[in-house]
């Protein structure tokens, strides 16, 4: 059921596709890229040519068609704009592309997030790579942001923090906000290569700083790659200073740290607390709702404390993607009456408490019951119509863990949890039912999976993936799938971080800078 090994490889700080926001003049937004499915937040660099500012589309096309980069580059933003030209990503990409072929650093820049997003082109991160690359030399700091990014992980390039710290800092230096937020993350986890005072002016940017702690519980678990899990950024008071202050949080800002989007469901519930919020997210499958309700659990800030009921959202927490989750579990469970408290309520025949002996055995941090108990202690969950108990049943089944495989009884078990109210099995059924290939419509799987991504389900975003992926009741759209993958790796899920490195593998050029050797 669980993984012994908390430690794993998951490229989570790249986030071109997704988070991209530029606050300089010459920006603009692109309403085509919206209705294509790229992100609101990512922004087109746009620099102002006052020669072609004002010009007339004939004009403009005229000279872009002889072969005038800055005329090509000006046209295919106007036809991302829709000014004095129909909306056309297709014929966007076209111009832009041609630009970008002469090197115009804008223009390559604007083409490799394109490429990157499969936006007016088939989805190429490895030809969006040679792109910020042109636009990093160039000198644009946006570029040498992304292109520093790019070395953070493994999936284009081999992970090379130094090579990443020297883009960064150059585009840091020239006053980038986010270039900044990064390097400072750096220095934080004592990844700096070398000392100096570009570093030294970050730690003590108070506004940088700040931002940084207050998503130090949640964020930076599932964001950086090489994330030291075995120690804590924060002391017990600093977390609940952060967990009061999350509370206090504004409603639409806790929704964008839970990754819940506004739905017709949240925006008909009544009670629009914060700790209701991150219930209904918590229910819904948000890794990042669990471990903040853990906490809040364990501290009994806003709710009563709980040390079991804090154990068993750390395990469901760590079983959707979240490592941080198991690090917190076995430290509760080094509490002083931890397991004499937890005994006694097994005894009693709490569910819960069962359920989490049965995960403390399987994650190897209790040794006092064989596995067998455990899975027995599941059974009797179950017979309580304990709802997490019953899905862990249904995935030892499916995955063949402690019994014999048995697909059948998976599918019962998860059945048998979607009549009891559960998200996370109905969308597990969907995605059985689609990976069958058996039904020739899928609108009603799609549509779960839609709506439990929307409020915070990282195992619906990932099957949402899927389909984009292999064009499953939705036309097929690598570069949409990519960013999804990505967004639920971000987030700590495992098999959407397998399935984004197989994407890339697949189209991986044979040229050597692009083997990966780590």
């Amino acid at each position: 059921m669980y993984k012994n090994n908390l430690k794993i490889l998951i490229s989570l700080f790249v986030l071109i596709s997704v988070t991209i926001s530029f606050s300089q003049e010459n920006t603009t937004q692109s309403e085509a890229f919206k209705k294509t499915g790229f992100s609101k937040k990512t922004q087109l660099f746009k620099p102002k040519y006052p020669s072609y500012s004002l010009a007339a589309t004939y004009v403009l096309t005229e000279k872009a068609r002889k072969g005038d980069p800055l005329a090509q580059h000006e046209l295919g933003i106007r036809y991302i704009l829709g000014i004095g030209v129909p909306l056309d990503t297709l014929e966007a990409a076209y111009w832009i592309g041609k630009a970008a072929s002469k090197n115009l650093p804008a223009a390559n820049f604007n083409f490799g997030i394109m490429q990157n997003s499969g936006i007016g082109v088939p989805w190429d991160p490895f030809s969006a790579y040679k792109n910020f690359k042109v636009a990093a030399e160039s000198g644009m700091e946006q570029g040498q942001y992304i292109f520093g990014l790019l070395h953070t992980d493994n999936l284009i390039v081999n992970k090379n923090l130094a090579e990443a710290q020297k883009w960064l800092k150059k585009s840091a230096n020239k006053g980038f906000e986010e270039a900044k937020k990064v390097l400072l993350e750096f220095q934080k986890q004592g990844l700096i290569v070398t000392q100096d005072s570009t570093i030294e002016n970050l730690q003590n940017d108070e506004s940088l700083i700040e931002e940084n702690n207050f998503s130090a519980l949640i964020s930076n678990e599932y964001e950086l790659d090489y994330y030291n899990f075995s120690e804590d950024s924060l002391s017990e008071n600093e977390e609940k200073e952060i967990l009061n202050k999350i509370l206090d949080t504004k409603h639409g800002e806790l929704k964008k740290l839970l990754k819940v989007k506004e739905t017709k469901d949240l925006s008909d519930v009544k009670d629009t607390t914060a700790v209701n919020l991150i219930k209904l997210a918590a229910g819904s499958g948000s890794p990042e709702a669990l471990l903040i309700e853990a906490r809040l659990l364990e501290y009994g800030i806003g709710i009563k404390e709980n040390l079991i009921m804090a154990a068993a959202n750390y395990l469901k927490a760590f079983r959707l993607g979240s490592y941080k989750a198991a690090e917190s579990l076995l430290k509760i469970s080094q509490r002083e009456k931890f397991f004499a408290n937890l005994e006694k309520e097994v005894k009693l025949e709490n569910p819960n408490a069962m359920y989490v002996w049965a995960g403390l055995i399987a994650l190897g941090i209790d040794y006092s019951l064989t596995e067998e108990q455990a899975f027995e202690l599941l059974q009797k969950a179950e017979k309580q119509n304990h709802i997490n108990s019953i899905i862990e049943l249904g995935l030892a089944y499916y995955s063949g863990s402690l019994v014999k495989k048995d697909s059948l009884k998976a599918v019962n078990y998860f059945n048998s949890a979607a009549k009891l109210g559960s998200s996370e099995a109905e969308v597990r059924l969907a995605f059985i039912r689609i990976q069958s290939s058996k039904l020739k419509d899928y609108k009603q799987e799609l549509a779960i999976l839609k709506k439990y991504s929307e409020s915070g389900s990282v195992l619906a975003e990932a099957a949402l993936a899927y389909c984009y992926e292999n064009g499953i009741q939705v036309k097929e759209n690598k570069g949409k799938a990519s960013i999804l993958y990505r967004k639920a790796a971000q987030r700590g899920n495992e098999a959407a971080f397998n399935s984004l490195r197989n994407m890339y593998d697949k189209l991986r050029p044979s040229d050597p800078e692009f083997q990966i050797y780590l």
